[in-house]
């Protein structure tokens, strides 16, 4: 019996040339498909002058961005672009101004009600480097609430210079958030394997993405206690992220879930996190060990392959600090999500700065650390 035919055709190369993403889109046009995904490393350098007349003249919708690397079933690429085109169509709105404090996201979001075919699964991507991108997933989930179910993640650079980095048919955009609606089913594993260290601290001083005071002290100051004494290093002698890294924020939740908060970089006595964390909130500093994480990615691809549908494609989005703390073990992870897809679900996806989904939680979160893997399926035709 012949092998079935692929649900979407994916397209890799490892070159990352803007004349080799072009031939990925006008091949993957070819055959036919009705909306692109597009996925690109930063190291490519793509920018708005070099791409944008191109992906303006494409027929079918577009979306995507560019990642500090990229997967393509059990490998990572630090260079290199991915198009895989879809036989669906897909609707793809833009939220623009994900930055700016003056924006009330509730009303551009409800304004989508009326615009996403009910009941679709929502590939969310976001500006990385936005400064308000939990306060748009709030209002996300407040306009659309549990009727989508959510899996995405935040692109951009791990330079930390923000730079358009998400694709469309308008070009590459930058501090956007773009919500692409699919009509198919999926299964959302969420995970990160983080455990409590140090705490709790309440965040006396927030704004935004940014610490300011832990406990009415300076919270690099608060920081720096725990972390030099845990790790016998200190932040004079090494690099704040390659520290950082091994010892991220927790913030606690009503259902006692911990979200993950990646300190980014140091600004004088405060703290610079990828994604908001408001302020009044009950923090921890967490501590991370290879095994409780790769034991996470295979508790998260188990939970995302709970479904009857027949799975047609799996979506990754796995933060690239994961990569950088596990280093040459991250390959397991990816093995241990691979070893549980169902047969025929290929993966692609991206190596992520923060990380989207619900997974019938009690809200939209903006995750960091963490592993989001969805399970895009077609439902099981019902017999004559």
């Amino acid at each position: 019996m012949p092998s079935p035919k692929p649900f979407a055709q994916i397209l890799c190369d490892p070159t990352g040339t803007t004349e080799s993403l072009f031939g990925l889109i006008d091949t993957a046009l070819a055959a036919g498909a009705k909306s692109l995904f597009l996925l690109a490393c930063d190291a490519n350098g793509f920018t708005p002058e070099a791409v944008d007349t191109k992906l303006r003249s494409v027929g079918v919708p577009v979306f995507g961005g560019i990642f500090p690397q990229i997967v393509s079933g059990s490998r990572t690429l630090l260079r290199g672009t991915i198009v895989c085109g879809l036989p669906v169509p897909a609707t793809v709105e833009t939220i623009e101004r994900l930055s700016d404090p003056a924006q009330d996201y509730l009303i551009q979001t409800r304004r989508l009600s009326g615009r996403l075919p009910k009941g679709s699964s929502l590939v969310t991507l976001v500006d990385g480097l936005s400064t308000r991108i939990s306060a748009l997933l709030e209002s996300l989930y407040e306009a659309l609430g549990s009727d989508h179910p959510y899996v995405g993640g935040g692109a951009g650079s791990l330079s930390f210079v923000q730079k358009p980095c998400l694709f469309s048919n308008s070009g590459l955009l930058v501090d956007c958030a773009q919500i692409t609606a699919l009509e198919l089913p999926i299964q959302v594993g969420i995970e990160h394997g983080w455990q409590r260290f140090a705490g709790p601290f309440f965040v006396t001083g927030a704004e935004h993405n940014t610490i300011h005071t832990l406990d009415y002290r300076p919270a690099f100051e608060v920081y720096r206690e725990v972390v030099e004494a845990a790790s016998g290093r200190r932040f004079d002698d090494t690099n704040f992220f390659q520290l950082a890294q091994g010892y991220p924020f927790g913030v606690a939740r009503l259902n006692r879930t911990m979200v993950v908060r990646d300190p980014l970089l140091r600004e004088g006595d405060s703290l610079v996190c990828v994604g908001e964390v408001p302020p009044n909130q009950m923090v921890y500093i967490l501590k991370g060990d290879a095994d409780y994480l790769l034991e996470a990615s295979v508790t998260c691809a188990q939970t995302a392959t709970r479904s009857s549908g027949r799975g047609v494609l799996a979506l990754l989005f796995d933060c690239i600090s994961r990569t950088l703390f596990l280093m040459d073990r991250f390959p397991e992870e990816l093995e241990n999500i691979g070893g549980h897809l169902p047969t025929g679900a290929p993966l692609l996806g991206a190596l992520s700065l923060g990380e989207i989904a619900d997974a019938h939680r009690p809200c939209l979160e903006f995750f960091n650390k963490t592993i989001v893997l969805g399970i895009l399926s077609q439902p099981e035709r019902p017999t004559v």
